[in-house]
């Protein structure tokens, strides 16, 4: 009597799933770096949207107060805008319960000069880095 192997043994199933584990332990965090990259590009040209329709704002109106129309951001980031007669600072702050919450990069802001800043970045990331530029 002779057995036929009809399937796979419990031990190559399991030799199989530690190596689907381990190529997913290394794959996931480069993936995950790499939609941190996108996430952060879309809030800046996000950003860079905005302000640009406040300058329009400012062109046709000479103020930038009562602006209508600035985004409040999207799934990852939550716009907020300080508007002053002859100024504005646009905040993207990350959403706690989004993949960008605990970012390094912490928040974006633009202002009417077009300054560019990171509040609350870790020391390890310039703006530069944040910004892509």
């Amino acid at each position: 009597m002779s057995m036929d192997s009809q399937g796979f043994t419990l031990v190559e199933l399991l030799i199989a799933v530690a190596i689907i584990g381990l190529l997913a332990g290394i794959a996931y965090p480069g993936y995950a770096g790499h939609m941190k990259k996108v996430y952060r590009a879309e809030i800046i040209a996000l950003l860079t949207e905005q302000a640009q329709h406040l300058e329009r704002f400012y062109t046709r109106n000479g103020t930038f107060i009562d602006a209508s129309g600035v985004s409040a951001g999207n799934d990852r980031y939550r716009i907020t805008a300080a508007l002053n007669p002859q100024d504005f600072l646009l905040v993207a702050t990350p959403v706690a319960e989004s993949m960008m919450a605990g970012d390094a990069c912490g928040e974006f802001s633009l202002t009417s000069v077009g300054a560019r800043s990171n509040p609350g970045a870790a020391p390890e990331m310039s703006r530069k880095l944040c910004w892509g530029q």
